[in-house]
């Protein structure tokens, strides 16, 4: 049966997070993969050890091309997970597409996004209201259902494997995501997912990076920790902007006291320039020990 390739890792941050929740849906045994749909959906779906597991797989074609994180069939309904790493900041849009696209060819619809947010954002609501089976959960709970699920579960072999893996992945970065709470609010909602997929891309580099406050606007995530101004995520006055000292010119950048800064209202600001910035980080960061 079709399933997640296990050792192919997506580039997008959202998308590599995703994976991993897709690969204990299409992997793990039967009790694991009927514990997990439930502990996401919050009911027990017919059959659901049985169901076909695809990743980014596309519902429509161009020139409205609508894709699915996760798409999950089983006996008489679809399961789509949508992911995302930025507070209160859902593509109400998308979503709504999203449900309508597979309502019209499921017997049953679900659609569980799963956000940093500990309750359902206000957008969300909307549509739930409007009569679509859209549902929430936040990457804490994911993350506790995955670290308690062995011993619950008495999770053994391959399940066991893959919820230690699964484990080790999002136990730190869930962490660290959590550090950005106090800081998504201070961000434009266009910027977020920006901000996340940013400050994942470089604590890849720099782990747990220094998180400075200066003022009730204002914020600086410093990589490395040590707190040398390398590479610095500026919030201020409702702005976001990306810092780099000692680095070579980038698109969109201006200089600022030597340092290129590349100011990002929007995750195409981001998306644009972020092969300079993994390269020029890469190259300025200390080696990672």
């Amino acid at each position: 049966m079709p399933v997640p390739r296990l050792f192919e890792a997506p580039p997008e941050v959202e998308e590599q997070w995703s994976h991993v929740l897709s690969t204990l849906l299409g992997l793990a045994g039967p009790d694991t993969r009927s514990a997990l749909v439930e502990e996401i959906t919050g009911e027990a779906l017919p059959d659901a050890d049985a169901m076909l597991v695809r990743e980014r797989r596309p519902l429509r074609e161009d020139p409205d091309r609508v894709v699915a994180d996760i798409l999950a069939r089983g006996a008489g309904w679809t399961l789509a997970l949508e992911g995302s790493l930025a507070f209160d900041a859902v593509d109400a849009g998308h979503l709504a597409v999203l449900h309508d696209t597979l309502s019209e060819v499921a017997d049953r619809t679900i659609l569980v996004v799963v956000t940093p947010d500990r309750r359902p954002p206000a957008e969300l609501r909307a549509l739930q209201e409007d009569g679509r089976d859209i549902r929430h959960r936040s990457w804490l709970r994911v993350r506790d259902w995955v670290q308690e699920r062995p011993e619950r579960g008495g999770a053994e072999g391959v399940d066991l494997v893959l919820l230690r893996e699964a484990e080790y992945y999002l136990t730190p970065r869930v962490a660290e995501l959590y550090r950005l709470e106090g800081i998504m609010p201070l961000v434009p909602e266009a910027a977020r997912s920006a901000l996340a997929t940013a400050f994942f891309d470089l604590n890849d580099l720099a782990p747990a990076p220094l998180i400075q406050s200066s003022a009730a606007d204002e914020c600086r995530v410093v990589f490395p920790r040590s707190g040398d101004p390398v590479v610095e995520l500026v919030v201020e006055g409702g702005s976001l902007a990306l810092r780099l000292t000692g680095a070579d010119p980038g698109r969109g950048t201006v200089e600022d006291a030597g340092a290129h800064v590349l100011s990002i209202g929007s995750r195409d600001d981001y998306d644009m320039a972020r092969g300079w910035v993994q390269s020029s980080a890469k190259r300025l960061l200390p080696a990672r020990r």
